[in-house]
């Protein structure tokens, strides 16, 4: 019997839901796509807006073609202990940080199709920026129909390496955590000096934004803008240099090979 649904979502969360309007932005209807969440509530509010939904996940992944894994990754013992009970073999996406190829592997059959896939937050915002990777049993025609969805949410960039998934983590999955944090300690000092934070908050996002874009489109490297905006002698200079004395290229590093670390101790 063919599937019911193109897309079934194990976890309706914010990033699930993002991913299911994603599909429906490529071409498929709401009514392919099923929903599980354990919220009654959530379920009507989801089912409002077009999706079926459910309330049995072992019934979900046996009805779909696509099966995404959008759970928290202590909870895959759980789960995928009950779908090791189905007969299916539908596509599994999954963006769980850390949960591999061979957890999923041994938790359901060594013969399943998986995307692993990493998105990032500004993905609810169409702005998200995806790392995927596929295991050796999903075909060139399953990785592209992941990437069509991520593709309408953001942008998408394949590896060929599983622990990619890991190593890039800081560099999207985590970024924003560090770019609110910069932004936050921004709002702190305009306060100290008398500015609205509200005032602030819009002129440093509106910065970021025309920063990325010069990043992207100057052919420029991040050292030549740097030089570019620090006029000898001048304001921006000195700001620089307290950068410079206190080692954020380090205290970067750092975080980034602990955030790194934590991503494979989270696959054991």
């Amino acid at each position: 019997m063919d599937n019911k649904y193109k897309l079934g979502v194990i976890g309706a969360g914010n990033m699930g839901m993002a991913i299911a309007q994603g599909m429906v932005k490529s071409g498929t209807h709401s009514e392919d796509i099923i929903l599980f969440n354990r919220s009654q509530e959530k379920r009507k509010k989801h089912r409002k807006l077009g999706f079926c939904v459910t309330d049995d996940y072992v019934n979900l992944y046996e009805q779909s073609e696509t099966v995404l894994f959008a759970f928290k990754p202590q909870n895959f013992p759980e789960v995928l202990g009950q779908l090791s009970k189905c007969n299916s073999t539908p596509l599994i996406v999954s963006i769980a940080a850390g949960i591999t190829f061979e957890t999923i592997e041994n938790l359901l059959s060594k013969n399943c199709r998986i995307i692993r896939c990493m998105p990032n937050t500004p993905l609810l915002l169409n702005k998200g920026a995806t790392q995927i990777v596929k295991n050796s049993n999903a075909t060139v025609q399953d990785l592209k129909i992941v990437c069509d969805i991520f593709n309408t949410m953001g942008i998408t960039v394949i590896f060929d390496d599983e622990n990619k998934l890991n190593e890039i983590i800081p560099f999207a999955g985590s970024a924003p955590a560090y770019i609110y944090a910069f932004t936050e300690a921004m709002m702190l000092s305009a306060s100290k000096h008398g500015i609205n934070q509200d005032i602030a908050l819009k002129l440093f996002c509106q910065t970021l934004i025309g920063c990325a874009e010069m990043m992207l489109n100057s052919n420029k490297t991040p050292k030549q803008l740097i030089d570019a905006v620090c006029s000898p002698g001048g304001a921006t200079l000195e700001a620089m240099k307290v950068f410079e004395q206190n080692n954020l290229n380090d205290i970067i590093s750092k975080a980034n090979d602990n955030c790194i670390k934590r991503a494979y101790e989270l696959g054991k």
